[in-house]
C-alpha cells in the first residue's frame, strides 16, 4: 500500500511539472497589481519576509507583499504588462507609484491616456496619486510597465 501512494505522489508530481512546462508564463497576482514573466526566465520563487520574490535568470525579481498576494499561476499568455529588461524598478504601494532609479514615469488610464507624467532622478521615488478617481492604470517606467488598481 505504501508503496502505491509513493508510486501516485511521484506520478502525479512528474504530471504537475509536465503542466507547468506546457504554459509559457508564469503570473504573481496581488490585490492591486499583477506581474508577469515568460516561464523559461523564472530562475527561483522565494518567500522573504514579508514578500513573495520572484527571481529572473537575468537578475531581476518580481515581487508583491504576502499580505495582499493573491495568486501565482502560470498560464498561456501575460496577465501583466512588464518588459524585464533591468534599469529599474516600479512598484504601486499604498496609493504611490514608486521607482528605483531614474528615468520618465509614466501614468496612464484604462484608455491610454497619459494622466501624469514626471521625471525620476535615481534613488527611490514616489508618485502619489492623490486627486485621481480610482480604477485600472498603467504605469511604465523605462523599460518596465505595470499594470494596477488604485
Amino acid at each position: 500500500m505504501k508503496k502505491l501512494m509513493l508510486g501516485l505522489a511521484f506520478a502525479f508530481g512528474i504530471s504537475a511539472v509536465a503542466l507547468a512546462d506546457a504554459y509559457n508564463y508564469l503570473n504573481l497576482i496581488s490585490t492591486s497589481t499583477v506581474q508577469s514573466a515568460a516561464r523559461t526566465s523564472v530562475k527561483k520563487i522565494t518567500f522573504e519576509g514579508t514578500q513573495a520574490v520572484v527571481t529572473l535568470t537575468d537578475g531581476s525579481k518580481l515581487s508583491a507583499p504576502l499580505a495582499t498576494l493573491s495568486a501565482l499561476t502560470f498560464t498561456d499568455t501575460a496577465l501583466g504588462v512588464s518588459d524585464l529588461r533591468e534599469d529599474g524598478t516600479i512598484t504601486y504601494e499604498r496609493g504611490c507609484v514608486v521607482t528605483s532609479g531614474s528615468g520618465w514615469l509614466q501614468i496612464y488610464n484604462a484608455s491610454g491616456q497619459l494622466i501624469r507624467q514626471q521625471r525620476m532622478a535615481g534613488g527611490r521615488g514616489e508618485l502619489s496619486l492623490d486627486g485621481l478617481t480610482h480604477g485600472i492604470f498603467i504605469a511604465k517606467f523605462g523599460h518596465k510597465t505595470i499594470k494596477f488598481l488604485h
